[in-house]
């Protein structure tokens, strides 16, 4: 066996969530690998929505506007009984959102992979496709990864300062370091087909879940000309009996003819809530579905790994730059799984609206949402980070919130002038409100001081002046009062150090 220099970062799997935290780690200027078995992406497609959150991240890897031609704006989701009676849901239009862009995308997951791949090589990333990692064993300053060329079955060791576990749910690094799995109890098989559109049909422009407790199922609408349908089996229904081509073209006859569509697959998947422990052993990180899995209700598995990827990458770049000390690296979980764990709370919640079967129960649960007044489920609310590198560890005000993009007053996205780095965002100049000892902290750090009027808004929403905001777009706290940011430039001081 051969040993290759030291990289920065090595990347197990390069799915989405793999093709982020390398093309993150990258832009920051750290060398990076990625392996992966397979030699080309997934043919099929598995996540089909991403909101305007991470569309920034795309942003920020300089990769937005390529991934809009393989993309859609969603429309939202609706959520309907059994009469085909709106229940509840979310609304959405192509016009920006908060963050920026439209608040919610549609996708075929192959495209925008493929696209990811190329800015990511364009960043500097080598990609070794075709190649599994066997083995990893951490020693002093390094991770030991034994890789195999699955072509030609020759093996090399690479050592890298840090490895990045994107490699699914079956995850050798979640196996390399002995984390183990938290049920959450959510275990659903459901029939997934995918199809093509052959001419238009008239089919429903935003999600809909069909709350029927004959037999529920979800529509998605992805891009261009795919449709996806999902179909809960029942207690009379085998794995088997769903995939079969007639079932199927049964199943979809309440929306289509059979020659309207192509069907591209049709497999039973079962949807599962797991989250592990620990994210992080020594130099190994867990990301994506490694970490954490979550039914598919609110498209927001694939969001939450690539979510992992940007909370994890600028640390580790801190850290690797000298700027913070490696205890920094344990906030990577103290605040994603708390997240998560709140996100999958949401999805379950749907999951139980969605795949109730008494009639009884069901027209119950009809009666409740139909009398309620404010949606039961906001998927455009996403919970604030409670725990970590935050002013007083998340109870500082404002702290943990993300911190909306509106343009400034040329017309220039807010993160183009924040950087990629920390942020202090103020109307007014926010030198004039520190000392030269906070000014210099931030100079060391690589911090912009940014003087716009377009956060007022937010701001006066937090009762603040100023806020300081974090590489990954959430805030580490905000300014209420006179002298508030010299009190946030040392706590956060004290706690890089």
């Amino acid at each position: 066996m051969t040993s290759s220099p030291t990289l920065d970062v090595a990347v197990v799997g390069y799915g989405p969530v793999g093709v982020a935290a390398a093309a993150l780690a990258a832009s920051r200027g750290m060398t990076v690998e990625a392996f992966e078995r397979e030699r080309d992406v997934y043919h099929l497609p598995r996540a089909a929505h991403f909101d305007g959150e991470i569309m920034r991240v795309w942003q920020e890897i300089g990769a937005a506007e390529r991934v809009l031609p393989c993309t859609a704006p969603g429309a939202g989701m609706h959520f309907l009984n059994a009469d085909g009676v709106k229940l509840f849901g979310v609304d959405a239009d192509a016009e920006a959102g908060p963050q920026g862009w439209a608040r919610h995308y549609m996708f075929y997951q192959p495209d925008l992979e493929r696209v990811l791949r190329a800015r990511a090589q364009e960043l500097g990333v080598a990609a070794h496709l075709g190649h599994e990692v066997e083995s990893l064993e951490q020693a002093d300053g390094h991770v030991a990864l034994h890789v195999r060329d699955l072509a030609s079955s020759s093996r090399r060791v690479v050592r890298a300062r840090w490895v990045l576990g994107c490699d699914g749910g079956r995850s050798l690094s979640r196996t390399a370091i002995g984390a183990e799995l938290e049920d959450l109890c959510f275990d659903q098989p459901w029939l997934v087909v995918d199809t093509v559109l052959r001419r238009h049909v008239e089919l429903p422009r935003m999600a809909v879940q069909y709350c029927d407790p004959r037999g529920p199922v979800t529509f998605i609408p992805m891009a261009g000309m795919r449709r996806r349908w999902e179909f809960m089996l029942l207690p009379e229904d085998t794995p088997a009996s769903m995939e079969r081509p007639e079932r199927v073209r049964e199943l979809l006859g309440r929306w289509v003819r059979p020659d309207d569509v192509e069907v591209v697959r049709a497999v039973v998947y079962t949807f599962h809530a797991l989250v592990v422990r620990p994210w992080r052993r020594g130099r190994v990180f867990l990301l994506g579905d490694a970490a954490h899995q979550m039914p598919p209700f609110l498209g927001q598995g694939m969001c939450s790994g690539i979510r992992d990827a940007a909370n994890l990458t600028w640390k580790l770049d801190l850290v690797r730059r000298g700027v913070a000390g490696d205890g920094l690296l344990d906030s990577y979980e103290t605040e994603r799984a708390p997240h998560v764990r709140m996100i999958i709370g949401t999805c379950v919640a749907a999951g139980n609206v969605i795949q109730t079967t008494d009639p009884e129960v069901a027209a119950m649960r009809d009666r409740q949402l139909l009398g309620e007044t404010a949606p039961p489920i906001q998927r455009d609310e996403l919970p604030p980070l409670t725990a970590g590198l935050l002013h007083g560890g998340g109870r500082g005000p404002g702290a943990g919130k993300l911190v909306p993009q509106p343009r400034c007053a040329g017309g220039e996205p807010l993160d183009e002038r924040l950087g990629r780095g920390f942020a202090v965002v103020s109307g007014e100049d926010p030198a004039r409100a520190m000392t030269r000892a906070s000014l210099a902290f931030w100079q060391k750090l690589g911090a912009r001081l940014v003087a716009t009027r377009a956060l007022d808004g937010w701001l006066a929403e937090q009762g603040a002046s100023a806020v300081v905001v974090r590489p990954d777009r959430y805030a580490y706290g905000v300014a209420c009062a006179p002298g508030d940011l010299d009190g946030l430039t040392g706590a956060l001081r004290a706690a890089l150090a």
